[in-house]
């Protein structure tokens, strides 16, 4: 355990000893039965409930400090990183394209909730080229009468 910050508590190796009774090394030196006897006298005493108690609490604590690491397939911890991991170039600028030719802060929203996820807003796609094809057409009718 050499390095561990619970080696700086006072009776950490008596501690560590009864809690780990299998133990027959602790910090390259071996256990004596009469490190034992101590760690059992220890454990029953006032200064070792209260040990127990610190390091039970502490643990309790740090459980809540951790942060969940599971991995979940496709999905970045923002959308940003999930957009530069997730999707090809052409993706990428269909996805830019998309975001600028939203109609609505909701629209946006949506497509960033997808990009995070790692999925393609395709849904979005088909409502840009519908638009792409009416302004197309009204191209082509503006012509056909100036003709």
């Amino acid at each position: 355990m050499t390095g561990n910050k619970v080696t700086r508590r006072q009776h950490y190796r008596l501690y560590t000893i009864h809690r780990i009774p299998t133990l027959k090394v602790l910090d390259f030196i071996k256990i004596k039965k009469s490190e034992r006897g101590m760690a059992k006298r220890l454990a029953m005493s006032t200064a070792g409930a209260t040990l127990e108690g610190d390091v039970e609490f502490e643990a309790r604590q740090n459980a809540l400090k951790v942060k969940s690491n599971t991995f979940n397939p496709g999905e970045g911890k923002s959308a940003k990183e999930s957009f530069l991991v997730s999707f090809t170039k052409e993706q990428k600028s269909q996805i830019k394209d998309m975001i600028a030719n939203a109609i609505s802060p909701e629209e946006i929203e949506t497509i960033e909730e997808c990009v995070k996820r790692g999925q393609f807003p395709e849904s979005h796609l088909g409502r840009k080229h519908i638009e792409k094809d009416e302004t197309e057409i009204e191209s082509a009718r503006k012509k056909s009468r100036l003709t």
